[in-house]
């Protein structure tokens, strides 16, 4: 069925593993639909400003359609951040992405211009359409940036943002170096694309030509099942 979990168990151990091995680390997860908040801390933390997609003065983006995910220390200050929206896309992705990114820009009175403005040729996007959730403003500090945060903390946000929503897959875009090093797998993406969106202006903080990585419900599922499998490898150390 659609619109259910394969295993809620297995997804409900996952998700306890991957909180027990964010205290461990002496990092706190916390979830917030409060983009204004958002705005600010990434100001704080980053000097610049949200992307459109996160911007909640050209977005309706109350608890039902979105949430971001903050990781925090012990003092309170965030060492990691991601946010994720849940958008109807029609007909498929790849024609649907560009538009979309296009108006919000608009919206924010930015200017970009498309390279080209018809779908990449044969691109898996074409078969993804209805529920999508967009998986965006992904950091953490270069002081935390270790293996151990990187792969507690993407899992965690991508997998509360498919239990709470069942969509029929994740996306994101990203930067070359990001794609081609590894990071998108260790996340749980499936499938990466280069070339899905290429600009002539290209929008602020991205590059002329962005990949795409691309998740489905059964790269999810398989996920899940996956973690819940090797279960010892995600265990926090019982060493002192």
């Amino acid at each position: 069925m659609a619109n259910t979990l394969a295993d809620p168990l297995s997804a409900a151990k996952v998700i306890g593993q991957l909180l027990a091995r964010a205290k461990e680390s002496g990092v706190e997860l916390a979830i917030s639909s409060d983009f204004e908040d958002l705005q600010r801390t990434r100001h704080q933390l980053r000097g610049d400003q949200i992307s459109p997609m996160f911007d909640p003065e050209i977005s309706l983006l109350d608890e039902d359609r979105a949430f971001w995910l903050s990781g925090r220390l012990a003092s309170g200050q965030p060492i990691a951040l991601q946010a994720f929206r849940l958008d109807i896309v029609h007909p498929n992705l790849a024609e649907w992405a560009l538009g979309w990114m296009a108006g919000l820009y608009l919206k924010r009175k930015e200017l970009v211009m498309p390279r080209r403005s018809d779908p990449p040729f044969n691109s898996r996007a074409l078969t993804m359409s209805g529920k999508l959730v967009y998986h965006g403003e992904l950091w953490i500090d270069r002081n935390h940036r270790n293996r151990e945060v990187f792969d507690f903390f993407p899992r965690a946000g991508m997998l509360l943002a498919y239990l709470k929503w069942l969509p029929n897959g994740l996306w994101s875009l990203v930067s070359e170096s990001m794609a081609t090093r590894g990071h998108m797998v260790r996340m749980g993406y499936g499938h990466l694309e280069r070339g899905f969106l290429s600009w002539e202006w290209e929008p602020n903080g991205a590059e002329p030509v962005e990949w795409v990585g691309l998740a489905d419900r059964d790269q999810l599922e398989h996920l899940i099942a996956e973690m819940a499998a090797t279960e010892e490898l995600y265990q926090p150390s019982s060493a002192p």
